[in-house]
């Protein structure tokens, strides 16, 4: 990393998100800027308004560009706020910090041809900014922000949010929806609407079969209610009270503001199970890859109506693991029941039943292969095997 003044005259694209490439953040917005930012086409000039995480470098300063490498690309990075995107439980929005200091940064940003968001109210404060084209990322199905179940401020402003949102769609000059239902809503805003699976990417994800542990348990997520991880939890706990004989683990990968209650949940489970449960955390990308790549199966316990086209599951699913899902967890439908996987209910006695039963599932079938895209589309795209 270098900091100094970004070269003059006009960028490319520039990214607006609450993000910071000193320390990933739960949730499959972080991985889509690392992957788009990681396979940039060559001589694409991009810079990045984020955050400062409290990870980056000791010289950071608010408000002085930054120059990075992420694999073979580079790209320029202006921290303007504070904060850290995982922590849900703050007082102010996220979008609100961020957007603030941009406004006090404003002057040192250069233009650019394209503006790239991936939220709608980012969205509509940037098109007043920088009445430049937009490049609109949509990353949940339809509601998937007002829904009960979301821990997102818009939950409280639902018909707002999707008037709003229209109004956003309507005018850009890019929409990428990450949902294939919600694609075909979106495109009769908008012609130029266009539905992308998500990619993983092929030089982190990596399954490791010599080393996996049949009987291992990944979980990996924000512990926030849309994920439900105390499920997961529960759900592991009468897997492991059902088969005592059997060296079952659970890794939980994540953290949120569940954490608290996920800690005294587990503190609260007989000894012979409580041993067997890892809440590791915050865990870097890499760490996740060796975790998936060496497990039996994964686990996602997210509640219907909020995943967009759930990375962890694409991720999980290249590293040949077979996965159980709750049902709404799997919008991309990549789970075949009972061949590549288990799609099932929400009981956690269901879940550890399919839990004990995923050994069964050919992983010849689960694994995934890359496929190269345009910027706009993401780097690499997941596709089942024939």
């Amino acid at each position: 990393m270098s900091t100094l003044t970004p070269p003059a005259g006009q960028m490319d694209r520039l990214i607006v998100h609450q993000f910071d490439l000193a320390r990933p953040s739960p949730g499959g917005i972080d991985t889509c800027h690392r992957g788009l930012l990681k396979y940039l086409p060559d001589g694409m000039q991009v810079a990045v308004v984020g955050v400062d995480t409290g990870s980056g470098p000791r010289n950071r300063r608010l408000g002085r560009w930054e120059q990075h490498r992420l694999g073979g690309t580079g790209f320029w990075f202006l921290p303007v706020a504070r904060l850290d995107p995982a922590d849900q439980a703050r007082r102010v929005p996220h979008s609100v910090r961020l957007l603030a200091g941009l406004l006090r940064y404003r002057s040192r940003i250069p233009a650019a041809r394209l503006v790239q968001v991936h939220r709608m109210d980012s969205a509509l404060v940037l098109r007043a900014i920088f009445l430049r084209p937009q490049a609109y990322f949509i990353h949940t199905q339809a509601e998937g922000l007002t829904g009960r179940t979301s821990d997102s401020f818009w939950r409280y402003a639902g018909r707002l949010h999707g008037a709003l949102e229209r109004r956003v769609v309507r005018s850009a000059r890019n929409v990428t929806v990450f949902n294939e239902d919600y694609a075909q809503v979106v495109k009769t805003w908008n012609s130029a609407a266009e539905f992308s699976p998500t990619w993983y990417d092929p030089a982190l994800v990596q399954p490791q079969d010599a080393a996996r542990d049949r009987y291992k348990v990944v979980w990996t997520g924000r512990l926030e209610v849309p994920k439900d991880p105390e499920l997961a939890v529960r759900s592991f706990a009468e897997l492991a009270l059902a088969r005592p004989h059997e060296p079952w683990s659970l890794d939980v990968l994540g953290d949120g503001t569940l954490m608290p209650a996920l800690e005294d949940l587990v503190s609260a489970l007989p000894g012979e199970v409580r041993r067997r449960v890892a809440l590791r955390g915050r865990v870097a990308p890499a760490d996740v890859a060796r975790t998936m790549g060496t497990a039996g199966t994964f686990l996602m316990t997210s509640h219907p109506g909020y995943e967009g086209y759930a990375r962890v599951l694409v991720e999980a699913m290249a590293s040949g693991l077979p996965p159980v899902v709750t049902f709404g967890s799997d919008t991309g439908r990549l789970v075949e029941d009972g061949l590549t996987g288990f799609v099932c209910s929400r009981p956690a006695q269901a879940i550890a039943a399919r839990l004990a039963g995923s050994g069964a599932i050919d992983r010849a079938r689960v694994g995934a292969r890359p496929l190269s895209r345009p910027l706009a589309r993401g780097p690499q795209t997941y596709r089942r095997h024939p």
